[in-house]
């Protein structure tokens, strides 16, 4: 049996986008450190994400562009855990954004050299 070519994972993002995301999430076996609602967190401009306290003295962090694709998955930058956040995904639709007045998060401008 010949060994997987290097960087197949590199190969398998550029076929499937979310390839890397899937990757990323936790497992069915893992649990998570709680269930939040969404009304409990809070919004962080300066993070342009909902934030909520973690143990280890950071923040558990989701975007609102993550929330309207539909992860669920709040994760600290600083340690392991993670958080499930309990919300509507039609609350952060395109068009409830809209009607709602809700700012999406602004892009960004990216140095091309």
């Amino acid at each position: 049996m010949t060994p997987p070519p290097p960087f197949n994972h590199l190969v398998k993002a550029a076929r499937n986008p979310n390839f890397l995301r899937n990757q990323l999430r936790p497992r069915r076996d893992q649990m998570s450190y709680d269930d939040v609602e969404i009304e409990d967190m809070e919004w962080n401009e300066e993070l342009q994400a909902f934030t909520y306290p973690c143990p280890c003295g950071d923040l558990f962090q989701i975007t609102k562009e993550d929330l309207r694709l539909g992860e669920e998955i709040a994760r600290c930058p600083s340690c392991t855990l993670y958080i499930t956040v309990v919300y509507n995904i039609e609350d952060f639709s395109d068009s409830d954004f809209k009607n709602k007045n809700i700012e999406p998060p602004k892009q960004q401008p990216v140095a091309v050299a």
